[in-house]
């Protein structure tokens, strides 16, 4: 029965230790990117994350580079929210560098590195 005792306490603090430590907002900002290389065409990704809380997101492909800027928040200690801002010009909507998607959601991997979608993107080196 001690050893028992023993053995859950064990296993509680091993859990406790394991916890995930939380990310503060300025450890996350900064610059992040991934350069896929594709048989016929490349793609881009870069997304800044500034300590304002605003984003530069830019995804860089053979048709163009949709891109927008918006406010982010951590959700959970686990995913950055991306809210695009909104249009005020009519036209940049038809043009190739609009994003029709307006909300992103990445997952944090580490302080160096977020996943968009399926893509890891790395911190950049200052």
């Amino acid at each position: 029965m001690k050893k028992a005792i023993i053995y859950i306490v064990v296993v509680f603090m091993s859990l406790l230790a394991c916890k995930a430590q939380k990310i503060e907002h300025e450890t996350i900002c900064g610059i992040f990117y991934k350069l896929e290389k594709g048989k016929d065409f490349n793609t881009s990704y870069t997304v800044e994350l500034k300590s304002d809380s605003t984003f530069f997101l830019v995804v860089g492909t053979a048709a163009g580079k949709p891109q927008c800027t918006g406010k982010w928040k951590i959700v959970d200690n686990e995913f950055i929210l991306l809210e695009c801002g909104e249009i005020t010009d009519v036209t940049e909507a038809l043009s190739s560098g609009y994003m029709s998607q307006r909300e992103h959601k990445l997952q944090i991997i580490s302080k160096n590195k977020i996943k968009y979608k399926d893509v890891v993107l790395k911190r950049k080196k200052q």
